[in-house]
């Protein structure tokens, strides 16, 4: 019988901050897949549960059906893989190693496979610490791993385009669309449609170059042009006479207008209006206003640093936009800088804001300030119950932990209050 399977995070999460500020790493999104997702469907066996930071728990458990943080017994041993882990099924179908054997790729455990004896060694409540499971390393078998573990947020971005043409092998052509009259297929059998989907007249669907995937409930309104690879999530909904340039992904209930060019929305956020957004990640329940502009390139054509926790960190990119955290709301007419990181649930009502913005700023004209935190928890719960989603108990008690731990890793000079 093979060992129990949990998806664990490590302690190199807050590589990925602020998108994993309220979420784990796992749910994070790749064309039409989570992490987590791809994972499953890759090991061709059900999941036993997951092992996130506290204070993510009940947030996990509403994404994820297997259990979170569960009570472990050591008696059939353990597999434990890497929630960073990027896994594609042209890297063939993950096998069950041997017992006391793990993957390594750079140093990092991706994978380890521990027996009875060993797993009764482990606290599964500290698997996010680091050398929880590295003290354990000099008693297994270590193995070179050619994995793709995801250490920066830019790099969801590198692997979009692979991702989407994975999930159309998988899927096949498909169209169980209501197409209206004047709908512009190119390229069909690179194209699936899911049930419920409706494209209005003068849509254009350009396959020639990838494929495109419309997931089931999504409308493309008219005169929207779509130019695969891409792919359009559940429930989402693109404006008339949106331009959806190659390599997008549109997670869940996404709401798109205007030009935007290999970018990844996780679900729920808002830009329905001009304006170009270019190589650019935006979190759940975010809303950017009118004209909110993007810069992609730099004037020198050179290496765009992003600051990740308010520390610039080389990306080794010559085109990156912005990183925009869940519940951001921008103002109309705003220009975000090239590497740009926006911080969970900020305010920016200012056309040029700084390059880096700390989580619950509100940004104006006259600067940078905290915002009030009540006000911002009464905005989240207006902006989810308008579709359809509580902000309960539990996505309070993850603000909090935000505000008062997990934020605390942003390097920000606040004036003195």
């Amino acid at each position: 019988m093979p060992p129990p399977l949990y998806i664990f995070e490590d302690s190199q999460t807050d590589r990925l901050f602020p998108l994993t500020y309220s979420r784990a790493a796992c749910e994070l999104r790749a064309g039409a897949l989570t992490l987590r997702e791809r994972l499953a469907l890759n090991f061709r066996r059900p999941l036993d549960g997951l092992f996130v930071r506290p204070g993510l728990a009940a947030l996990a458990a509403r994404a994820s059906s297997s259990p979170v943080n569960p009570t472990l017994s050591a008696a059939q041993g353990l597999l434990l893989v890497n929630a960073r882990w990027l896994l594609f099924a042209s890297q063939g179908h993950f096998e069950t190693p041997p017992p006391d054997t793990a993957g390594l790729a750079q140093s990092t455990i991706v994978w380890i496979h521990l027996s009875p004896a060993l797993a009764a060694k482990l606290d599964p409540a500290r698997l996010h610490e680091a050398r929880t499971l590295e003290a354990l390393l000099p008693h297994v078998r270590r193995i070179a791993s050619a994995a793709t573990l995801i250490d920066h947020p830019w790099q969801l971005l590198d692997h979009q385009h692979a991702a989407i043409i994975e999930d159309f092998a998988r899927l096949g052509p498909a169209n169980h669309a209501f197409l209206y009259p004047g709908v512009h297929l190119l390229a069909p059998e690179n194209i699936h449609l899911a049930a419920d989907v409706k494209i209005w007249p003068g849509a254009v669907l350009d396959a020639q170059g990838g494929p495109i995937i419309v997931d089931a409930g999504a409308t493309l309104r008219a005169n929207s042009v779509i130019t695969g690879p891409c792919y359009i999530g559940p429930n989402a909904l693109v404006r008339t006479g949106a331009d959806i340039r190659e390599d997008c992904s549109f997670g869940p209930g996404s709401r798109v207008g205007g030009e935007l060019s290999n970018c990844l929305f996780l679900g729920n956020a808002n830009k329905q209006h001009h304006g170009f957004l270019g190589n650019s990640i935006v979190g759940e329940w975010a809303n950017l206003g009118a004209g909110t502009t993007t810069s992609n390139l730099k004037n020198t054509y050179g290496e765009i640093r992003m600051p990740i926790n308010g520390v610039d960190q080389a990306t080794g990119r010559r085109f990156l936009g912005s990183l925009i955290a869940d519940h951001v709301k921008i103002g109309i007419g705003a220009y975000l800088s090239t590497g740009s990181v926006i911080g969970f649930a900020s305010h920016i009502i200012t056309p040029r804001p700084p390059r880096f913005v700390p989580s619950f700023a509100w940004v104006g004209d006259d600067g940078v300030k905290r915002a009030n935190f009540e006000k911002l928890e009464q905005i989240a719960a207006t902006v989810m119950q308008r579709r359809g989603a509580a902000f309960s108990d539990a996505d309070h008690d993850l603000w909090v932990r935000i505000a008062s731990e997990f934020s605390q890793s942003e390097h920000y000079p606040w004036p003195a209050e």
